[in-house]
């Protein structure tokens, strides 16, 4: 009986061999409907409703292993699940294995390695039976920008703060030095009084007042 919630509908599809086609007929006498695609390849096609695609997935698996019995191989190897609510997309929290995840079909991997613009790539390792690969791999991290919380105070996403000094170079049309010294300090109203108690700013005055000397 299907749940009030369970509303959405998902297409499981089904790659299998030519071999393994007939094979799971004549061995287990279980026939599954199926159109041969290219390749020599059955093509075959199941609807299961779920809340969420990560929830599909998990049904989908499910009724592979208990309907097959492990007659087909590796799940991984065989099935897809789609994606037509668009509900896997890249953004920097992305989990390659997370359930909603994985079981991508083609169309969905090219539209999210889109989105990732070069931090993602398909997973093509072999994996096993119980620890099956993922549909896409991280081969790139972003890197989240420092942000400027003062004048030259800057914060890193692991929350260190940053005093950013500059020196001019001698000679002409030579490029000033920048250099960022680490405070101990991990709030702003902290890392205000660090750097007055170091003398950092002072340091950057007297550059400063030598230049325009």
């Amino acid at each position: 009986m299907m749940k009030v919630n369970d509303f959405q509908k998902y297409e499981v599809t089904l790659s299998i061999s030519y071999e393994d086609y007939f094979s799971l007929i004549y061995d287990t006498k279980y026939l599954i409907e199926a159109r041969l695609g290219p390749d020599r390849t059955f093509i075959a096609k199941k609807s299961i409703y779920g809340n969420s695609r990560k929830k599909a997935v998990q049904k989908a698996v499910q009724w592979f292993w208990k309907d097959f019995k492990g007659a087909l191989g590796p799940v991984h190897k065989v099935m897809t699940v789609n994606d037509p609510f668009d509900e896997v997309s890249y953004d920097d929290g992305f989990a390659c294995n997370d359930l909603a995840n994985k079981y991508l079909e083609d169309e969905t991997i090219e539209r999210v390695l889109e989105q990732a613009d070069g931090d993602l790539a398909r997973d093509d390792s072999e994996g096993s039976e119980n620890h099956p690969p993922n549909s896409l791999k991280r081969i790139r991290r972003r890197r989240k920008e420092d942000v400027e919380i003062a004048p030259r105070l800057f914060q890193t996403s692991g929350g260190s703060i940053y005093y950013k000094t500059s020196e001019s170079s001698m000679g002409k049309g030579m490029r000033s030095k920048s250099k960022s010294v680490k405070l101990s300090s991990k709030s702003l109203e902290k890392a205000l009084r660090e750097v007055s108690r170091r003398g950092l700013d002072k340091c950057v005055s007297t550059r400063l007042s030598k230049q325009a000397a």
